[in-house]
């Protein structure tokens, strides 16, 4: 089958762009397959998520399909994007041509029916906002239409400005138009049945690789694999570790991983007085080393989807400590493969931390309980998944 995966990036951190790649990496060994990415090409870099030379990239300029000239109806749009983003006016049914229109204008829409017809895929696939134009455009397409979520329920549409905020009514009407809509989880199912009336489908996410070697459950390290936005709950972490370290005065907390609000955090850590016991690594081609080194995972993030490092910690042996929401109580098993402290409270987040970290005979249960875990998020079963999915339509 021809294949097009449709993103906005694939070269830059993050981990939609990480498991898209892994995904691909396996589809073009039976199928052709082309990403599709709004970027220069000269940020092609496949030896990020070791990407294989036989995945075509198709590098889009955006400036082709969109008029960017201040028209009286491009102005007009730009007001309707913006009210509809404080206030939520547009967010009707009566008002659905409109915000459509003002998201993904008709000319641009006609221009992308074009180019995708022209190229002749089989299935087109597309990723988090991305999905809704595709949905927009679906109908009139040659190829079979597959939008795919990387985020939970909330993470998409309940977070200001962020994916689909204040969009209800228009995924409502469009994305039933797309053949499948792939969720994370069954809550997110769930969500999008009882929420908005819209069926959907699950497909877990991989494990990225596997790994002979195991982490060393006697290192007093906790490890954070993460993006510095706020998202993935840094402050949170920084609130915990400081109550953890009046507890312990031994054990470090490395953290790999660069985003907008780096030095903020590092700040934080410095007025708490713990930045002696942090090592900011900052990015790093060297992830494993750090996963060797450690003992106990910390993920304190306010939503997820189905987050990759979960899945990578349990690879290498580590427990995890996240906190009780969402796709973390279908990865986590709380006592046995990790804690899930209620979300968000910092305090008891510590107190997970200390309990752990001053129980190697529990630290060492927990890791034989994640490592056979791992073995749930094999990547031939994905793989196999996708395929009979690629069958059924």
């Amino acid at each position: 089958m021809k294949i097009c995966i449709w993103v906005t990036k694939i070269f830059d951190l993050g981990g939609t762009k990480r498991v898209v790649t892994l995904l691909a990496n396996e589809l073009v060994k039976k199928h052709d397959v082309t990403i599709m990415v709004y970027e220069d090409r000269m940020k092609e870099n496949r030896d990020m998520y070791h990407m294989s030379e036989e995945i075509k990239i198709d590098f889009i300029d955006n400036n082709e399909f969109v008029n960017r000239h201040k028209t009286p109806a491009n102005l007009l749009r730009s007001f309707a994007r913006v009210m509809n983003n404080k206030t939520g006016f547009f967010d009707r049914k009566c008002f659905n041509h409109i915000l459509a229109d003002a998201i993904f204008p008709k000319k641009t829409r006609e221009k992308w029916i074009d180019y995708l017809n022209e190229k002749d895929y089989d299935i087109i696939i597309t990723t988090a906002s991305l999905s809704l134009r595709l949905a927009m455009i679906a109908p009139e397409l040659n190829a079979k239409t597959i939008g795919w979520q990387h985020n939970c329920f909330s993470g998409y549409l309940e977070v200001p400005n962020v994916v689909f905020w204040k969009q209800s009514n228009l995924l409502q009407e469009f994305l039933p138009r797309l053949d499948r809509y792939i969720v994370l989880s069954d809550y997110d199912k769930r969500d999008y049945k009882e929420i908005l009336g819209i069926d959907t489908e699950v497909k877990i996410n991989p494990r990225s690789f596997v790994s002979e070697q195991k982490c060393d459950i006697k290192s007093k390290h906790f490890l954070m694999a993460t993006r510095f936005v706020y998202a993935k709950g840094l402050d949170l972490m920084m609130e915990s570790f400081e109550e953890f370290c009046k507890q312990d005065d031994e054990w470090v907390l490395d953290i790999i991983g660069d985003g907008e609000l780096f030095q903020q955090i590092v700040k934080n850590a410095k007025e708490r007085h713990i930045e002696e016991r942090i090592n900011f690594v900052g990015f790093t081609t060297e992830a494993e080393r750090y996963y060797l080194n450690s003992s106990i995972f910390l993920l304190p993030s306010r939503w997820e989807g189905w987050p990759m490092v979960i899945m990578e910690a349990f690879e290498f042996g580590l427990p995890v400590i996240a906190y009780h929401m969402g796709a973390m109580d279908l990865i986590i098993e709380d006592g046995k493969t990790g804690y899930l402290p209620e979300a968000f409270d910092t305090g008891k987040f510590a107190e997970a931390m200390l309990t752990l970290a001053h129980n190697e005979e529990l630290r060492q249960q927990m890791s034989t309980n994640a490592i056979e875990k791992s073995k749930d998020f094999d990547m031939d079963k994905t793989v196999e998944e996708w395929n009979k999915l690629f069958s059924s339509l």
